[in-house]
This record gives C-alpha cells, structure tokens and sequence, in this order.
C-alpha cells in the first residue's frame, strides 16, 4: 500500500496582498501533520507531507508536490487525501466560476493569482488511488462540486475518478468558514481554525461507540455532532461518490471503547443515532424495515448530512429488503411520514 497525505496550509500572504493571515491556519496544518504521524494508518504505511511556508506560495510548487503525491498512489488499495486550509474565493464572472484558492502570493479580488479548483480536482482526479479525499477548510467551500463524473468540473475522468470524497468547512448557504480558533477546544487545537480543531480533535479522542477504524460517515458524524455541541459553528459538508461511508480512514483512538448499545427503538431515536454515529449500524435498522422508513423520511427533510443518510437508507434497503412484505413495510412508512410532514 502507497497511501499518500498532502497538507496545504496558507496563512501568511506578500506584503500589499490585502489578505489578512491568520496563525490559525498554518497551526492547523502542522496539527494535521502531527496527527497523520501519530496515526498507525499514515505514519507507518504511508508517506504525509506538510508544505512549508515558501513551499504554498506559489501555484507552481503547490501543484508539483500535488501531481507527485498523487503519482504515487497507485492502486485499489490505496489511498490519496489532500488538505487545504486557507482562505478560498468564488467569483461568478471568472470562466466556470469555480471556487479559488489563496496562496502565499495571491492578492485580494485578483482572481489570475490564485489558484483555481479546477487544477487541484485535475490532479487528484488522475491519481489511481481506490480512494481520493480532499478535506477543505476554507470560506466558500460549501460550492465545491463532487470529485467524480457528476462533477461541473471537466477534465481527467473515467474510472479513476471513482471513490472519491469531499469533506467541506461549510454547508448550504453558509460561504464563510470561521478562522479565528475555538477557545472550547483543548491545547494545542485551540490554536486552529474551528473546523479542522474540531475534526482534529475527533481524531485524538476518537469515538467510543465505534471499531477499530474511523470511518467516512462516522468523521463526518463526529465532527458534526461536536461542532453543534460546541456552540454556533457551521456545519460541514460531505459529498461522496463512489465512496462508500464505511471506507476507513483513520485509526480509531479512543480510550476504554464503550460496548455498543442496543438498536434504537423509535424513528426519533434512529435518527439520532445516524446523524451521530454515521452508517455503521445500518444493517441493525434494516431488521426493522418501517422504522427504516420513517427514519428516511425525516432525513430526508434534513440539510445536506441528513439528505445523504437518507440515500444511505434507501440503498441499504434497495440491497437488502430481499422480502417484499420488509419492503412494502419501509416504503409504506416512507411515504407516511413523508406524507405526514408536508
């Protein structure tokens, strides 16, 4: 295995730029840095790159280190994750319109200068990990489309765009991602920017309810459900093709892991537990298939996190409800609810 990590942090900007830098940026970068040499999964298998100062300053050099790191995963196998954090941009007169990202010689409302999505989509996109993850942490992040085929962006399709996964600061219509760090945070994550302090801080504690591996859907949930904890932070977002929420990611750190708890019994209460705890029990929901209904319905209802565990639901019952009373059950509830709600 030839996983690789790619970590971007741009903080400090030219003189004359008019881009203010925040130290939190460049301290969650290194944070990520240390976490991924921390982590069984990463630093022993695998090889993560923090870019220095000098290194995210120009679109050259970001991009050079991005088409090695992405070279160099080449299998099913393996797998690719680039982190941006930073300050990002969308201009809608630029061609595409596509979300841009600063670097060290960007200047403010001068587009040509930064770097555009579309590069760094280009450049993972051809990599032939089985998994590609870009996590970014940036204002206007909420936009950036999905990694594979049903991406605006063209470029370097096929198969090797397939399981891929966007993890983003913000979500709906919020554009603008907090940099100033979260003072709920434990040292020395109380010196990052709020999301990747969060996320960050989901990695070193881990989460008790879950095995061995932090999953897609179960960072993602614990990120969410702690930032919501936390106070008035935006919530992220996820988009996922090909990707399933069960692909690991990162190894599960938590101390003394609690035994599971028993299968939720109301729709309220599997509800809960999926916005928490991600997809990781689906199969114990689909032994109550009307329940599984109800559950879709509302989630259905919900932001973009909610939306995709609905989908969640609804293919885990297209593979599973073998038996067409189960299956007239979750659709009978389904539209119950559904129905119920409107």
């Amino acid at each position: 295995m030839v996983s690789r990590a790619l970590v971007i942090g741009v903080g400090v900007y030219d003189d004359g730029s008019h881009i203010p830098g925040y130290p939190t940026i460049e301290a969650s970068a290194r944070a990520y840095g240390a976490a991924l040499a921390l982590d069984p999964r990463w630093g022993a298998s695998a090889r993560s790159t923090v870019l220095e100062r000098d290194e995210v300053r120009t679109a050259d050099s970001v991009m050079r280190a991005l088409h090695e790191a992405a070279a160099a995963a080449e299998s099913a196998e393996d797998t690719l994750l680039v982190v941006y954090v930073g300050h990002g941009n969308y201009w809608p007169d630029v061609p595409g319109g596509q979300v841009h990202f600063a670097l060290g010689s960007s200047r403010s409302n001068e587009p040509w200068t930064w770097l555009s999505a579309w590069y760094v989509y280009r450049a993972i996109r051809k990599s032939r990990a089985g998994l590609k993850i870009l996590i970014a942490d940036c204002c206007y992040s909420n936009i950036l489309p999905y990694l594979g085929p049903e991406s605006a962006l063209p470029g370097a399709l096929g198969t090797r765009s397939q399981g891929t996964c966007v993890l983003t600061a913000v979500s709906g219509q919020v554009h603008s991602a907090w940099a100033l760090a979260c003072p709920n945070l434990p040292s020395p994550l109380d010196t990052c920017t709020p999301f990747s302090g969060h996320l960050l801080n989901v990695l070193d504690q881990g989460m008790p309810t879950h095995s061995d591996d932090l999953t897609l859907g179960a960072l993602r949930a614990g990120i969410g459900a702690r930032m919501g904890d936390c106070g008035d932070h935006p919530r992220p977002r996820m988009l996922l093709n090909d990707a399933p929420e069960s692909a690991s990611l990162f190894t599960n750190r938590a101390r003394g892991r609690e035994p599971q708890r028993p299968a939720p019994t109301t729709v309220a209460a599997w509800v809960s537990e999926l916005l928490l705890n991600g997809t990781h029990r689906l199969s114990e929901l689909m032994d109550r298939p009307a329940l599984a209904g109800g559950a879709a319905a509302q989630l259905r209802l919900g932001d973009d996190q909610s939306r995709e565990l609905a989908r969640s639901i609804g293919r885990k019952a297209g593979e599973s409800l073998s038996d067409p009373h189960d299956f007239v059950a979750y659709w009978d509830e389904f539209e119950r609810t559904t129905l119920g709600r409107v």
